[in-house]
């Protein structure tokens, strides 16, 4: 194998790194936490990882893949509303380049409206007024994680970055 082949392929393993650290949090996610309504943290990690390599690395997490992870999201919990991963991605115009505190509050913005969404999704599947406590639950669970994920989102990047440099 020559050096321009091995590059290659390193630049097409690391292209794969937004999609296959997002599979990561969704299989964590899906573990039996003893934890009260721990079946919300389940699409709070999808949109969470969507959302900042939507940010921090768009070419890499396109919408199609984000689209994709939410019907996994999907296939691994049996429920509805998966999907809406996607409301994650595409933000990365107006929000490319700020602080932290500003990603964040959009993560909350875009949180919140995942939140609804999903819950009018349930609404709709199961023909009835679910209760909203889930999504609430999820919100605030997503708002508080979102640091914690992301510190280790920056790690992964800073590692991509470091070596993107020395390629």
């Amino acid at each position: 194998m020559t050096a321009g082949e091995v590059g290659r392929i390193g630049l097409l393993l690391r292209g794969c790194v937004p999609t296959v650290t997002t599979i990561i949090l969704l299989l964590l996610s899906t573990l039996p936490w003893a934890l009260p309504h721990s079946g919300a943290l389940q699409p709070v990690c999808a949109i969470i990882s969507v959302y900042y390599w939507s940010l921090y690395r768009p070419e890499q997490m396109p919408l199609g893949a984000a689209f994709l992870l939410g019907i996994l999201a999907d296939l691994l919990v049996p429920r509805p509303g998966g999907g809406f991963v996607g409301i994650a991605h595409g933000q990365q115009r107006s929000l490319s380049g700020k602080s932290f505190a500003v990603a964040w509050l959009g993560y909350m913005l875009i949180s919140a409206c995942a939140a609804i969404v999903h819950w009018i999704v349930v609404c709709v599947f199961y023909v009835s007024l679910i209760n909203p406590t889930s999504a609430v639950v999820g919100h605030a669970l997503g708002v508080v994680l979102y640091p914690v994920v992301s510190v280790l989102l920056v790690r992964v990047h800073r590692l991509m970055r470091a070596y993107d440099d020395g390629a």
